[in-house]
């Protein structure tokens, strides 16, 4: 009886013990693809935020490089949201940089790889958005999207409303809507009617966040608006109107 009890005593110690060297393995290899993943997304980041400082460092090699490295990091975590979304900002830079090439092999051709590009930018948006209903970026990519290919639509102000619902004061509103709003008034387009409201509110509230103002501010200064913005944002705080060039004097 003792024996059997010592026996089965021992069989319960081994298989705990074989238990725990698969588990610490399983924690391992999640451990490694997480930090690969993660390693894959700030450099992909990085690089993005390198491009929009400096478009003309952005080359389809690069972008290739980047929408691997995602594409990996999907593979170990395919229900990351931020991955998908990170996914589509280089399809859509893809888009941006093939169509600027000078090695076009036709005029047709060009435009089906625009498409495609942005095509792939729109399904890495809406699988964002799947994950997570609520990210404020996911729905300004699709109003890029639909911006980049000229469809100024019901879809497209649909989708700028979403961003503005989910991230009210998030920095990629701010600079999406100040930069499409000071194209449109410079434009004299109609659409500014539509968003000059919407323009002036974010004008304000992407110079309080210092995650936009630099962006807001030489957005301002590209199309020469500080004289305009000023007059628009004459009830906004002392310290947003301070920000912008020759608001103030002291004369």
């Amino acid at each position: 009886m003792t024996s059997g009890l010592l026996k089965a005593f021992t069989n319960n110690r081994l298989i705990l013990k074989w238990i725990m060297v698969l588990l610490a393995g399983f924690g391992f290899i999640w451990s490694m693809q997480l930090f690969i993943a993660g390693n894959a997304y700030y450099s992909v980041k990085n690089d993005i935020e390198a491009w929009q400082l400096s478009p003309n460092k952005a080359s389809v090699q690069k972008i290739n490089s980047g929408l691997g490295k995602i594409a990996n990091a999907i593979d170990y975590f395919p229900n990351n949201a931020l991955y998908y979304q990170i996914q589509g900002q280089l399809f859509e830079w893809k888009a941006v940089v093939e169509k600027r090439s000078k090695e076009l092999d036709s005029v047709e051709l060009d435009t089906q790889r625009n498409n495609a590009n942005l095509n792939n930018a729109a399904l890495s948006y809406e699988k964002s958005l799947l994950l997570r209903p609520t990210w404020s970026g996911s729905w300004i990519g699709l109003a890029s999207v639909k911006l980049q290919q000229g469809e100024l639509d019901n879809e497209f102000y649909h989708y700028l409303k979403n961003a503005k619902q989910a991230g009210p004061q998030d920095a990629i509103v701010h600079k999406f809507i100040v930069e499409f709003g000071l194209d449109m008034f410079s434009a004299r387009s109609v659409h500014y009617v539509t968003v000059k409201e919407l323009l002036k509110q974010h004008l304000n509230l992407g110079l309080q966040n210092p995650l936009s103002r630099d962006f807001v501010l030489k957005t301002i200064q590209k199309h020469d608006a500080s004289e305009t913005v000023c007059r628009w944002l004459r009830d906004a705080s002392y310290p947003v109107r301070k920000r912008i060039p020759n608001c103030i004097t002291y004369d």
